[in-house]
């Protein structure tokens, strides 16, 4: 019992696995090509964004060799100027008045008011008065006895002089009641 020898082979799909498949292989080929053409118009754009920052570079360097042959320019025609004229009498009060402001040792004002920190007080605002060497202190304070305490120590302090409490209220609407206040006081400008 020999097999019978006429076979009926066929090696090709059936159609309808084909038409299966191709959805998906044709949703993907979409997908890469989507994908390619987004990042080609990335690199695009980046090239072109590094394209107008180097002639901005370029621009900036051409103003600034520009500007400092301009700075050369005028530096040489201010010294080849004549001398100025001299100023009014009223010029002059108001330069001198510039003058003595610029002149006016805040440093010492300033050290003088922070240099021990009480951390029951919270200064606000200072005003001072260069001319007549005064200065006006707001805050707050958690308390009227910090308050004191606080003025008794300003008025220690060498640099100040005169320093005593214009006014003070407590805020009742507040929860901890704090002492809003206000200090003036002198000190040599």
């Amino acid at each position: 019992m020999w097999p019978n020898p006429d076979y009926q082979l066929e090696f090709s799909r059936p159609a309808f696995a084909w038409q299966v498949l191709r959805w998906p292989g044709g949703l993907l080929v979409v997908l890469l090509a989507m994908g390619v053409a987004v990042q080609y118009a990335g690199l695009r754009e980046t090239h072109a964004q590094w394209q107008h920052l180097a002639q901005r570079q370029q621009q900036l360097a051409q103003q600034h060799t520009s500007a400092a042959s301009v700075n050369r320019t005028l530096v040489t025609r201010v010294a080849t100027k004549q001398p100025v004229a001299p100023l009014s009498q009223p010029q002059q009060k108001a330069a001198e008045k510039i003058v003595q402001q610029l002149n006016v040792r805040w440093f010492d004002l300033l050290q003088a008011l922070e240099s021990d920190q009480v951390p029951e007080i919270a200064l606000l605002q200072l005003l001072p008065d260069a001319n007549r060497g005064q200065f006006v202190l707001s805050g707050e304070a958690k308390s009227y006895q910090d308050l004191l305490n606080y003025v008794s120590h300003l008025q220690a302090v060498p640099v100040l002089n005169q320093v005593h409490l214009q006014k003070h209220q407590v805020n009742e609407s507040h929860p901890q009641r704090p002492v809003s206040f206000e200090i003036q006081g002198g000190w040599q400008p």
